[in-house]
């Protein structure tokens, strides 16, 4: 399937949440799925609206299969009961938490296999006690996080979540290098098997080849310039690919306009980073009102820790990132690029969490 097909499936940029959660027909082939959902973006808001914001949690054991894993910088969750306890463990805390879904750009893999990348955009008040952000605060807070979703018949399979966790901690006044320091301590204790996965990651993302772009794809452009910014070090030629007005907005409170800010989001992680390897490891695109495009990314970047700078003085440990890029194209340029990563997690790394 064309990633520009079923133009009716739309996007719910720009759309109320009246429009959004309206029941009708369906509006794509959707084989194995609750008559409820009327396509794919349908199914992505629809199920998030029904766990997190109805509080429907038990949902989630009808809508991930049984060892389905989902991929965090933290360390990975496997199983839809692990699911479950972690939903609600986030809702005790944050019980008035509600999600915007502000894009759902998605693909269809083949083999019935659809793919989501869905960005969202949370407010919620710390009322309860919670392990990451800590004691309650009573405070508001809002944060990014965007979920890539690989799907078939109602369920998720597998998901890559990256959430700006450094973000949250710091809108609730707790101090994000005391928490990263005290989880690595606590990563140090006990078996350290149940981190190789990032061993595993690091070298995937300095060995496996990318995920292939077919011919004429809108991602062509974006991953290219990614490329040959953190390949090539040739930064002003990838920012080329923006507008002159591009609006930026990357992790931890880094939002700002023009290719010159975007430039310097990735060289504050290039300076602290060397013998950097560079991975695209998931596609898509979909069309956007007034012929715009969407696009995203999901990459990974490895790295020793050499300069010191945004992450402190120099470690010397390998540190892995995990991010997901969403890109809004117009007349040719990018003209919106948001970028997720947990850089909580990479202090946690540079504090020698999350193995050797």
């Amino acid at each position: 399937m064309a990633w520009n097909d079923l133009p009716e499936v739309r996007s719910p940029f720009g759309r109320t949440v009246a429009d959004l959660l309206e029941e009708g027909p369906r509006r794509q082939p959707l084989p194995g799925y609750e008559p409820v959902y009327r396509d794919f973006v349908d199914y992505i808001i629809r199920c998030t609206h029904r766990i997190w914001e109805q509080k429907d949690v038990g949902l989630c054991r009808t809508h991930y299969s049984d060892d389905c894993h989902v991929h965090t910088l933290a360390g990975p969750v496997v199983g839809k009961e692990a699911v479950v306890q972690n939903t609600i463990t986030t809702l005790s805390a944050t019980p008035d938490r509600r999600l915007m879904g502000e894009d759902v750009i998605w693909s269809d893999d083949g083999d019935g296999l659809l793919y989501s990348s869905h960005r969202v955009a949370s407010r919620s008040t710390h009322l309860g006690d919670d392990a990451l952000i800590g004691a309650s605060s009573l405070r508001s807070n809002g944060v990014l996080t965007i979920a890539d979703c690989a799907c078939r018949e109602n369920m998720i399979v597998e998901e890559w979540l990256v959430r700006d966790n450094l973000r949250a901690v710091w809108q609730v006044g707790g101090d994000p290098w005391a928490t990263a320091r005290a989880q690595a301590d606590a990563d140090r204790n006990g078996s350290q098997d149940r981190h190789l996965w990032r061993t595993e990651a690091i070298a995937r993302t300095r060995e496996a080849p990318d995920a292939a772009i077919p011919n004429g794809h809108p991602a062509l452009g974006p991953a290219a310039m990614l490329a040959t910014a953190f390949r090539d070090d040739n930064f002003g030629m990838a920012a080329q690919a923006l507008s002159p007005a591009v609006e930026v907005r990357w992790p931890s409170n880094r939002h700002g306009y023009g290719r010159g800010y975007w430039i310097g989001c990735l060289t504050q992680i290039r300076a602290s980073l060397h013998d950097v390897a560079w991975r695209l490891e998931h596609i898509a695109a979909r069309p956007l009102p007034g012929a715009d495009i969407a696009v995203a990314l999901r990459w990974s970047l490895a790295g020793i820790h050499r300069g010191s700078g945004v992450w402190g003085a120099a470690t010397g440990r390998e540190l892995l990132i995990m991010a997901v890029s969403h890109l809004r194209l117009r007349g040719g340029l990018i003209i919106e690029e948001t970028t997720v990563f947990d850089e909580l997690a990479v202090l946690r790394q540079v504090a020698g969490g999350l193995g050797a």
